[in-house]
């Protein structure tokens, strides 16, 4: 008997020139115990007697031998980078060789400037020589990284900054560039580039900013011309640089006699003349895990100052070994640890931290126990200590939710966002200019975790019209990239039936249409028609399906199956791109197709889907499609989705969607002005500040070099004091001299401060000798002014202006902007709270950032003489009582209620309305600020957003009337005869509370439930029980079944919930 085997031309020139034939042949011939003869020509024939030794021997050489093909692309494919590829690869070859031939290399040119490397030989050497082959293409194929620079400034004296730094860049070019934001453009080898970008990074966080005010554009004016060279000098001197900046409108900064403005303390990049602190700190949510953080300081609870005690601590000690167990030890020797404190020590180099702070903690004993105020004290603490010391940044995980200290997920994710918000409401941010939450993307709750963090931390972006965080950046932010085509590839971290592309694709398997998932929910909401469509398709294996899309908010819905297999979904994805181009459609969104239920692992799902969006683009003209968006749900899928399209498109032009950064300049506050007597210094509205940016690696060299700065210029100053009599009798055309006088001489006016009425001008020698002007119409600017303050004051009650933020939620203009877009006086754009320019339309009732071309919708609210609207409800007539506002799919309200009533409920959102009932709303705001002023010291009115499921016999009641506790009893009172409201939507959504109607729908309130404090409720409660049995008046204000961890509250005051959402599911 024999078998005849094809193989390739050049695996038989191998098997010739190796001699393999004559050692397969004895080989055979001691392992079998029937000969087998192998013959080489145009194709390998075996012979033997036995059919099974045979086939083994067939197997055998088959499984040793094999043919590699590796394609070169971009500069690896060409000189001079090809030179180095082959001379790699030949050096590979020879020590493989050695001391027989086991595999060859060969390199065929291939078109438009592609090489194909050719591996021949035994499949243990191909595979190693594929190795070094693929590890030269991750670490020695040129790169591009785009790294940020945290101020405009540093583009254009990059070099001077690099020459303080001991960053060496070896092979790599490092180009600063405005575009397309300020960064520096980091290119070379990718290992080499890895290694500098983050030498950078370290140098770029260690910087120390600070600026120094001084009054009036003289400053700047004389440092560009005479003091040049004096500046100069102190740069080389202290070590720094020293920038220029724009001046800005300065009311009410204090002078020192000499007109220059003294450094503010404590120093920070941006101040405010409010009481809330402008915050320079950015927020970021990273995925992953803690001690993998490259950061200043790395924050870790313990309990009873064991570090072992946590998980957290576990993992850091199993990194760092004894090392950071000795320095533990060594500082715990020193102190005695009160629940709440802060135990620093110095991180070993094996960590990525130059600190950690251990926080003592409590297990979870309730709300009102001493653990929550333990771990608050704590992470107060933490933040506090980073200021002090100047650290730059700082790592905090979310603690509590562990099998140690037992928080419920919820109450630690408060606990931890309220001290961040908290920080920087009332604290200087110091040199802190990142806090990062770090969140583990593999735990059940993942999902849950993010989204609560991400929706708490937005809430504390702005308060009361002002920016407090500079931005808030997470590792699931959406990211966009144009590829080579110019298609724009979207990763969506989301839902896909929130998607509004023409073009929907459905997983499914063509059989089961009811099970819980992606697949159910999209045909839910198509309709039954497009479901009978579905069942009566025949499919077969590799194709897809195109049905209409029914009420899905799309123009078709393309149905695939991918079989668990990535040859499959690679083709199915290409498929749906030639789909769209044929139809002519503009956009698509594509699942993780089989990474859910079909239980692929989502690097293979993530490698075929981005493998057939490149093949499908880079092969075929596209003229319609212009954007594909992949829908990924889960974390770890997206995460997995992210890395391998950072590597499969390395070189596509990429943007990630985050919540904007504040603009990196002073923040102008609105504020009404002062009287001219109030002893402050005064410039008339054409007069600014010089503004200098001080940069540096240490606290002493920038303060010295501001100190010499500031001397030199008081030493060109001078100071001319005019008395209340030479200020008499002074014209408007007068004042209007003074005003370009103070503008070209950059000088200061100061009235006296003991009473006398004289006036002191300020400023460069030349400039002050000029100065004949007088003071009466710069108090009429003032007046004028005064007015408007009160003008824009009073419309501010009256009227609400609001611009649509990134995360989704209104934002209250300011006042100015406020006034200005009420009076249509917008032709120089407006301002928003942080500080960010927006032209207007007012016609589309838009904004567009005047630096980034983000359009964003505005809002006109006009309130009641007795009540305020929410910010995120629509305007409401005079006499309308109620409004029903059904939201939109594509709104980020709609995907934040649905996101978390889909947390614990699989059935399908079919609709979601926003209920506004102003009665309601009023009589519910009263009761909120009862028991926020009652519970002051104890957490306020504790109001919670919780669910209660309804029927459509009492829906309509409530909406107009509210939650009505006289109807206790209807389904259960085990608790209390009150109104109950539960934590997760899943007990709401029993049929038992969400009675079904004809048609299957449900229907649950999303509510806003005041909880304040609470206790353990009891059946044959009427009231909650009093706090404290000598005052019977002071009584809680809910219970629940129980009090560690509830999942059911029950008020017994009408007014202490409002039903602020109806969702109808299915």
């Amino acid at each position: 008997m024999e078998k005849r085997v094809n193989l390739p031309p050049d695996l038989i020139a191998f098997i010739t020139s190796s001699g393999a034939i004559s050692k397969y042949q004895a080989c055979f011939q001691q392992s079998f115990r029937n000969p087998v003869s192998l013959d080489l020509g145009s194709e390998l024939v075996l012979s033997s007697v036995s059919s099974d030794d045979l086939d083994e021997a067939l197997a055998v050489v088959l499984r040793d031998l094999s043919v590699a093909n590796v394609e070169l692309q971009g500069a690896a494919a060409v000189p001079p980078d090809l030179d180095r590829v082959k001379e790699i690869m030949i050096k590979a070859k020879n020590e493989a060789n050695c001391p027989e031939l086991r595999v060859d290399v060969s390199f065929i040119p291939g078109p438009s400037g592609t090489t194909k490397v050719r591996l021949v030989g035994y499949s243990e050497s191909v595979d190693k020589l594929k190795e070094v082959l693929h590890e030269y293409q991750i670490n020695q194929v040129g790169t591009q990284e785009l790294l940020k620079l945290p101020l405009p400034e540093l583009v254009d004296c990059f070099d001077k900054f690099l020459s303080m730094t001991d960053v060496k860049q070896n092979r790599v070019t490092l180009k600063p560039s405005h575009v397309p934001y300020p960064c520096v453009v980091v290119s070379g080898p990718r290992c080499l580039v890895k290694e500098v970008q983050a030498e950078l990074s370290k140098a770029l966080s260690s910087l120390l900013l600070d600026k120094l005010f001084l009054d009036g554009p003289g400053a700047r004016q004389y440092f560009q011309a005479e003091g040049k060279v004096s500046k100069e000098l102190v740069e080389s001197s202290c070590h720094v640089l020293i920038r220029e900046q724009q001046g800005l409108n300065s009311p009410n900064v204090k002078s020192s006699s000499t007109g220059v403005t003294p450094i503010p303390t404590p120093r920070t990049l941006q101040t405010s003349p409010r009481s809330i602190a402008v915050n320079r700190t950015s927020l970021e949510i990273k995925l992953g895990s803690l001690v993998d953080e490259q950061v200043n300081v790395l924050v870790v609870p313990m309990l009873s100052s064991q570090p072992t005690s946590t998980r957290i601590g576990n993992c850091l000690l199993k990194r760092a070994g004894s090392a950071l167990k000795s320095k533990f030890d060594s500082m715990a020797a020193t102190c005695t640890l009160a629940p709440g404190d802060v135990l620093q020590v110095d991180a070993p180099s094996s960590l990525g931290c130059s600190k950690l702070f251990f926080i003592e903690c409590l297990p979870w004993d309730g709300v009102r126990g001493q653990s929550v105020q333990a771990l608050s004290n704590g992470l107060k603490r933490c933040l506090d200590l980073c200021v002090q010391q100047h650290l730059c940044s700082v790592a905090f995980p979310v603690i509590g939710p562990g099998i140690v200290l037992k928080f419920p997920l919820r109450e630690a994710i408060q606990v931890l966002t309220e001290s961040i918000g908290q920080f920087g409401l009332t604290a200087s941010s110091g040199s802190l200019s990142n806090i990062h939450i770090v969140i583990k993307p593999d735990y059940p709750d993942s999902e849950e975790c993010y989204h609560d963090v991400y929706k708490q931390l937005s809430i504390h972006m702005n308060q009361g019209g002002q920016a407090i965080f500079r931005s808030l950046r997470s590792d699931v932010d959406d990211i966009t990239m144009t590829l080579s085509s110019g298609v724009k590839l979207q990763l969506v971290f989301g839902d896909i039936t929130n998607e509004t592309t023409d073009v929907i694709v459905n997983t499914t398997n063509f059989r089961n249409f009811q099970k819980d998932g992606v697949c159910k929910d999209i045909l839910t909401v198509a309709g039954p028609e497009v479901v009978a469509e579905l069942k009566a398709a025949i499919v077969n294996r590799g194709q897809s399906f195109a049905s209409h899309p029914g009420y899905f908010p799309c123009e078709a819905i393309l149905h695939v199956n991918g079989h668990k297999d990535a040859g499959i979904i690679e083709q199915l994805v290409c498929d749906v791109i030639e789909y769209c181009e044929t139809s002519e459609l503009e956009s698509v969104a594509i699942p993780a197709i089989c990474a859910g239920a079909g239980g692929l692992d989502p690097g293979v799902v993530a490698s075929a889907i981005l493998r057939g969006v490149k093949t499908a683009t880079s092969t075929t003209s596209l003229n319609f499609l212009t954007d594909i968006h992949l829908v990924l749900i889960k974390i770890n899928v997206f995460l997995a989705f992210k890395e391998e399209a950072m590597q499969m498109f390395s070189t596509a032009v990429i943007n990630r969607v985050s919540v904007p950064q504040l603009p990196q300049v002073q923040q102008k506050q609105q504020q009404p002005p002062s009287s001219v007597s109030s002893g402050t210094l005064h410039t008339t509205s054409t007069s600014n500040q010089s503004v200098f940016l001080f940069l540096g690696l240490s606290r002493k060299d920038v303060d010295d070099a501001m100190t010499k700065l500031k001397e030199l210029y008081q030493a060109q100053c001078s100071a001319q004091t005019f008395k209340k009599e030479e200020l008499a009798g002074l014209t408007a055309d007068d004042m209007e001299d003074l005003k370009q006088l103070v503008k070209t001489q950059g000088l200061c006016m100061q009235m006296d401060q003991s009473g006398q009425g004289s006036l002191t001008v300020s400023g460069l020698k030349d400039g002050v000798n000029q100065v004949m002007q007088m003071i009466n119409v710069f108090l009429q600017g003032s007046l004028r002014r005064e007015m408007r303050v009160r003008k824009e004051e009073d419309l501010y009650t009256r009227v609400a202006w609001c611009i649509l933020g990134h995360n989704g939620n209104w934002q209250r203009l300011p006042k100015t902007a406020n006034h200005n877009l009420e009076n249509k006086d917008v032709a120089g754009g407006i301002e928003d709270a942080q500080g960010i320019k927006w032209r207007v339309d007012l016609q589309k009732f838009e904004a567009t950032r005047i630096m980034g071309f983000v359009t964003a919708k505005l809002k006109r609210l006009v309130n009641l003489s007795d009540f305020t609207f929410p910010l995120y409800w629509d305007n409401m007539a005079d006499d309308e009582n109620l409004k029903v506002v059904v939201l939109q799919p594509s709104s980020q309200e709609y995907r934040t209620v649905k996101e978390a009533f889909k947390r614990t409920v699989s059935k399908t959102v079919m609709k979601i309305e926003r209920l506004q009932n102003v009665h309601l709303r009023r009589a519910y705001e009263v009761q909120k600020k009862n028991l926020s002023d009652k519970n002051k010291q104890e957490g306020g009115a504790g109001e919670k957003l919780l669910y209660h499921g309804t029927t459509e016999d009492n829906c309509d009641s409530i909406m107009k009337t509210g939650f009505n506790r006289r109807f206790a009893g209807q389904n259960a009172t085990s608790y209390g005869l009150g109104t109950y409201f539960a934590v997760k939507a899943s007990y709401s959504a029993s049929p038992t509370y969400s009675r079904p109607a004809f048609d299957g729908t449900q229907l649950m309130f999303v509510a806003r439930v005041l909880t304040g404090l609470y206790t353990q409720g009891t059946s044959s409660m009427k009231v909650p029980p009093p706090r404290n049995a000598l005052q019977s008046d002071d009584r809680y204000d809910s219970v629940v079944n129980r009090i560690n961890n509830p999942s059911m509250y029950v008020v017994f005051h009408d007014n202490q919930a409002y039903p602020d959402y109806l969702i109808t599911f299915k």
